[in-house]
């Protein structure tokens, strides 16, 4: 490994830890904002009784979507993801992946029912009980990146690409259904990235700490592109326009008090949804880069086939 690519690893490991850091006071700001705060809460509050936009068949279908998603789901779901990285022999990365996925869900049943509180405003509404952040959000972001990070260099825009749906799917679904506030969704995605984005840090660290040459990116290995991220653009406006559709009735819009919020705050949950995996996905592919580069793939493929050292 020449000095150039030990400093650019250093440079990603840097970078991962930043993120991490920021995506953990995120968390942090979101709860003093919007749940300590009477104000962050009326704003909250409003777009959550804005939700009576959607149409009941629609929040129907939304809610029973909500009720699959359990812990047992997740094992199922998030056993497969592992397994994907098994069976590429990247032993390591099925331990990082395990552990962020667990992880990020421990942390965020352990600060919604145990840490975290909301207090009690005489002027707002809305439910007493805290949730946040939210844990069906979490489990969404969680299969989200895990797939993004198991993913191979032929695969990743792809997965990408379902990636940021299923994270937007699940962050709006629990708004819809009045399950959660939009800061709960918010604060769901700054626990997720920030167990992830620590998770590719460890990852990149053992590159250099234990380099292996099992698994080198490929040449067509690219972060998502710009065709990637108009796509994911127009299906956010077409989302947002099939939803105004669905509100539509013989006298026009229903009339909702602040409406307009909750699709602000849909629009909100989706973009930070996109930017979360598609951030994450530029980490995965810098990093899969960087170990190409370390291990060309002329060689890196003569010597694998008997390398028998795990690798992710």
């Amino acid at each position: 490994m020449s000095s150039s690519d030990r400093t650019d690893q250093q440079r990603l490991i840097r970078l991962s830890v930043i993120i991490s850091i920021v995506s953990a006071i995120s968390v942090a700001l979101f709860y003093v904002v919007f749940v300590r705060t009477q104000w962050g809460q009326e704003i909250d509050d409003l777009a959550f009784e804005g939700r009576a936009a959607v149409s009941a068949q629609a929040t129907k279908r939304l809610d029973n979507m909500l009720r699959v998603i359990s812990v047992t789901s997740l094992f199922v779901l998030g056993g497969a993801i592992v397994l994907i990285a098994l069976a590429q022999r990247r032993l390591r990365l099925v331990f990082v992946v395990g552990v962020s996925m667990s992880g990020a869900v421990v942390t965020t049943e352990i600060l919604k029912l145990h840490l975290l509180t909301r207090p009690s405003f005489s002027d707002v509404q809305g439910i007493a009980n805290n949730s946040y952040p939210s844990g069906h959000a979490t489990i969404g972001m969680v299969l989200s990146l895990g797939l993004v990070m198991v993913s191979s260099s032929r695969w990743r825009k792809v997965a990408a690409g379902v990636a940021a749906l299923l994270a937007t799917a699940f962050g709006t679904a629990v708004l819809a259904t009045g399950w959660h506030r939009p800061s709960d969704t918010l604060g769901a995605y700054g626990v997720a990235l920030a167990w992830f984005a620590a998770g590719h840090a460890v990852l990149v660290w053992s590159d250099v700490a234990h380099p292996y040459r099992y698994g080198m990116a490929s040449d067509r290995d690219r972060p998502p592109s710009r065709a990637l991220l108009v796509g994911a653009g127009l299906a956010l406006m077409a989302w947002v326009s099939f939803s105004l559709f669905r509100s539509l009735d013989e006298g026009g819009l229903r009339a909702v008090a602040y409406a307009g919020l909750y699709v602000l705050a849909c629009v909100l949950i989706d973009l930070v949804g996109i930017a979360v995996v598609l951030l994450f996905a530029v980490l995965t592919g810098r990093r899969a880069r960087l170990r190409r580069d370390t291990w060309p793939v002329s060689e890196a493929s003569t010597r694998a086939r008997g390398d028998t050292e795990a690798s992710g």
